[in-house]
């Protein structure tokens, strides 16, 4: 099946940033995390570039007054960075170690029906 030029060329346009990305895996990751505390949804947390990536990447750039480029590169992480830092009113989200229950807590008779 043969796809026209224009759609093969605005689905490639539309891809390109997030792949143009200036950052390896360990700094992409970082800017997806920092991008999830902040508020925008940079898709999965993988640390690969993809569009859902840069448009978050375009709407912080917007918000913040940005040039509005779609690229995870090492300037984003430093306006990232700062933001995050003086961000005191959010903690990161994380989840809570799991409850470490010992052997008779797990295998107890339930009190209600008369145990421990």
């Amino acid at each position: 099946m043969r796809f026209p030029a224009f759609l093969v060329a605005a689905a490639v346009a539309a891809v390109a940033p997030a792949q143009a990305a200036d950052l390896d895996r360990e700094g992409i990751f970082e800017v997806q995390v920092l991008l999830r505390h902040l508020g925008h949804d940079p898709g999965g947390i993988d640390g690969v570039a993809g569009p859902a990536l840069a448009h978050a990447i375009r709407a912080f750039q917007a918000e913040q007054g940005l040039p509005v480029t779609g690229r995870a590169d090492a300037e984003l992480q430093a306006v990232l960075q700062l933001l995050a830092a003086g961000n005191e009113r959010r903690a990161f989200l994380s989840t809570p170690p799991p409850i470490r229950m010992g052997f008779w807590q797990r295998h107890a008779w339930p009190s209600r029906m008369g145990g421990y």
